[in-house]
């Protein structure tokens, strides 16, 4: 028997609730740590809740994908701060807490999902959750597989480009204030949201770098990107140093915002002239070029795919989010009065979101549209990573843009 606070919003999946616990007694013993504890479908808790809980602790246990990794998944809860799991737990009683801020949030965050959910069917909600919030939990595996398949999975969670559109979207709201409430307010709103979104570390990374932008926009200096990646990087890692071995979504994630930065530049320069005259698909050509160039090695060194259509995938698909973000936020939040008022917009955004799953699931079941990858030893990435790294800083300090 295990008596202990929720620490986190709890993980509501198809077959079951995930909720990590700050243990303080275990059999009526002082007990320590954070548990997982995996309760049966249908369980109602909340944050900060006091519970009691009856089963089996065990360590958690690598495991293997089905690309033939070996997951680290003791590592990957240690990031977390869990240190033990409680497979098909059983709740023997719940306390509700007090009022808190997290608390609100993560309400707030549900109130609007009901919302998106009674207006959008459900793969169709659940997509735009992701897209908004980083929630991946209501997309089906198939689905999931798809965007993997055509390397469109980072719109779904809360990646630096969803971030930078938040980001932009509270200072053009926030305009008509006071230049210092405005850029106040808009670093509040952006922390604010990503605590709402269960403060992961890809999206504390890119709000960090947000907020540095915000800084400098204030401030009337230039944002100077590799500095902000590099301020995130070093706070998260001194926060949690874990997540430099541990975390596979932090390094992904850094290692696609370094090759951003750094290539980007480089591969406009040599992109056809006759793009240019198309901004938008040149805009997304360059990114996905320049992350899929650094992050490649990395990524078939996790997941073991090597993705053929990124590129049109992410030039067919990526230029829409905006509106889909745009529409959908407004469409959830008509839909608090109610879902009729939310109609127009979410039909708008429905016809990006059904595009998009086209776009990714149309890719997948392309003939030679991806390829799997054996294993292969980490110290290998971190050969091939040396010689890149220092091509890819020569590139960026050699580019006149910079």
């Amino acid at each position: 028997m295990v008596v202990g606070t929720v620490t986190t919003d709890p993980d509501v999946r198809d077959t079951s609730v995930r909720v990590n616990i700050q243990v303080a007694t275990i059999n009526g013993a002082a007990g320590s740590g954070v548990l997982l504890a995996v309760l049966p479908k249908g369980i109602t808790l909340a944050y900060n809740d006091s519970v009691t809980v009856h089963g089996l602790v065990e360590a958690p246990q690598t495991f293997v994908t089905d690309t033939g990794r070996v997951f680290d998944y003791p590592g990957y809860l240690r990031v977390q701060g869990v240190s033990a799991v409680m497979q098909k737990a059983k709740l023997a009683s719940s306390t509700a807490s007090g009022v808190t801020i997290r608390g609100m949030l993560y309400s707030l965050k549900h109130a609007f999902e009901r919302s998106i959910e009674r207006i959008f069917p459900a793969q169709d909600a659940a997509l735009l959750e992701g897209i908004l919030l980083g929630e991946r939990r209501g997309l089906s595996a198939a689905l999931t597989l798809a965007f993997i398949i055509a390397s469109l999975i980072h719109v779904v969670v809360l990646s630096g480009y969803n971030i930078s559109i938040v980001s932009e979207a509270v200072l053009r709201a926030t305009k008509f204030l006071p230049r210092t409430f405005s850029y106040g307010i808009g670093v509040v709103l952006m922390v604010l949201f990503v605590l709402m979104t269960g403060a992961g570390s890809t999206s504390l990374r890119a709000c960090i770098m947000a907020i540095t932008a915000i800084l400098a926009r204030f401030l009337r200096r230039p944002t100077m990107a590799m500095r902000s990646l590099s301020a995130a990087a070093v706070v998260l890692v001194l926060w949690n140093p874990l997540v430099v071995l541990y975390d596979p979504s932090f390094i992904l994630s850094f290692l696609a915002t370094f090759g951003l930065i750094t290539l980007s530049p480089w591969v406009e320069k040599h992109l056809p002239r006759w793009l240019k005259q198309h901004p938008q698909i040149f805009s997304v050509a360059a990114s996905t070029i320049s992350v899929q160039l650094y992050v490649l090695p990395a990524l078939l060194y996790y997941t073991g795919i090597i993705s053929l259509a990124a590129l049109p995938a992410n030039i067919l698909a990526l230029s829409f989010i905006p509106f889909a973000m745009l529409t959908g936020f407004i469409a959830g939040v008509l839909g608090f009065i109610h879902p009729l008022l939310g109609l127009v917009p979410a039909l708008l955004s429905d016809l990006v979101l059904r595009w998009m799953m086209f776009v990714a699931q149309t890719a997948a079941a392309l003939p030679l549209s991806h390829a799997t990858i054996p294993p292969f030893s980490g110290w290998l990435v971190v050969a091939v990573y040396a010689p890149l790294t220092f091509v890819a800083l020569r590139i960026y300090l050699r580019t006149p843009t910079n």
